[in-house]
């Protein structure tokens, strides 16, 4: 049936220029069969191919824009060829819109035909120099990370000293280039390391997070660790959304796991107390439990005190019926160190026996 509407749709629906129809036409494009059975391309295909090159040298951003995402599904190469001058020709396009797409399909055209556009990696590189905009700046560079890693690493060398002026989409494929490099070549750590020690302190708390975790792996230094424990708790006081707090708490339990990074940790129980202020009784039992394997007979004071001082602000929560939980919690944690360290035992037994039973 399809078949039998292909001539019917060129002729009558083709010339239409409404921006739905022009649309639900891409759809159609994408699924209607490109060839005969014998394996070769239809000769209506030839006026199809016309009308995708007059569509990328519309005036109009959104259907240009429409017509090279729906060139990135296609996966006839015979279709693809004609349009290559038009999809170049829209890298440079006055609107971000086009400009992005025309990266897309430049790389998805280099992905799976690259006898067809054999200088994309240069052409592209190019482009990512000139390029003021984020998010076609972030598709040339995830082109480049993974079409060609040598001309990517070429450009992060070139504007290393920028990174932190780059918005958060383009500074989330650069840590994606970094641990990619390290994985394979652990030798390469040492070239990245004042990259990532700069992107700790981004303002999206995505790029932190994987910046802290990027750390972790490049180096087991304990001014590293430090940096990207301090970064986590930062995170979890900070960010608002309780989901997010429970996995940044979760890599704490992970990096816990290593002895290295348990002495790091160690010496920011106390920051890691800060997530106490947290309303989220499951997030502080998490937070309470990472404590309780980093306390040693050095901070166990100040840990217990500190506890004693949360305990005591439970009171003020009796009246809405929200302080059983915590103080169950908070209670617990004194009494396990009680009995872990017993030189907290003359301030914990008064605290344990006002809230015994």
């Amino acid at each position: 049936q399809l078949n039998g509407l292909l001539m019917h749709i060129i002729r009558f629906v083709m010339p239409l220029k409404d921006h739905v129809i022009k649309k639900l036409l891409l759809i159609y494009w994408e699924i209607v069969p490109k060839k005969t059975p014998q394996g070769k391309l239809k000769q209506e295909m030839i006026l199809v191919c016309d009308a995708y090159r007059r569509d990328l040298l519309h005036p109009n951003e959104f259907i240009r824009g429409s017509t090279l995402r729906f060139l990135c599904k296609l996966r006839e190469a015979e279709l693809l060829e004609p349009l290559l001058p038009s999809i170049q020709q829209c890298l440079e396009h006055r609107h971000s819109y086009v400009r992005r797409n025309a990266v897309l399909a430049v790389f998805t055209i280099y992905q799976n035909f690259d006898q067809l556009l054999p200088d994309a990696p240069d052409l592209i590189f190019n482009f990512l120099v000139a390029e003021q905009d984020m998010s076609c700046k972030r598709n040339a560079f995830m082109m480049l990370v993974h079409a060609n890693q040598e001309r990517a690493l070429d450009y992060l060398h070139d504007v290393m000293d920028q990174v932190e002026q780059f918005g958060d989409i383009l500074q989330l494929v650069i840590v994606e280039l970094i641990q990619r490099v390290c994985r394979s070549n652990p030798a390469e750590r040492g070239r990245f390391l004042r990259c990532v020690y700069s992107l700790l302190n981004a303002s999206s708390p995505a790029v932190r997070y994987e910046c802290a975790n990027t750390l972790t792996t490049l180096s087991s230094a304990p001014t590293a660790v430090k940096a990207a424990t301090s970064c986590y708790i930062d995170l979890v006081v900070k960010e608002a959304d309780n989901s997010v707090k429970l996995v940044v708490l979760d890599r704490l339990l992970e990096l816990q796991k290593s002895s290295v990074h348990t002495r790091a940790l160690q010496g920011l129980t106390m920051d890691i107390l800060r997530v106490l202020g947290t309303p989220d009784l499951e997030v502080r039992r998490k937070a309470v439990r990472i404590v309780l394997e980093l306390v040693t007979p050095r901070n166990v004071d100040e840990v217990v005190l500190l506890l004693k001082k949360e305990v005591s602000k439970t009171h003020a929560s009796d009246q809405l019926g929200q302080a059983a939980g915590d103080r169950q919690l908070l209670v617990r944690a004194m009494h396990t160190l009680g009995v872990k360290f017993q030189q907290v035992t003359e301030v914990n037994v008064p605290v344990l026996m006002e809230y015994i039973g």
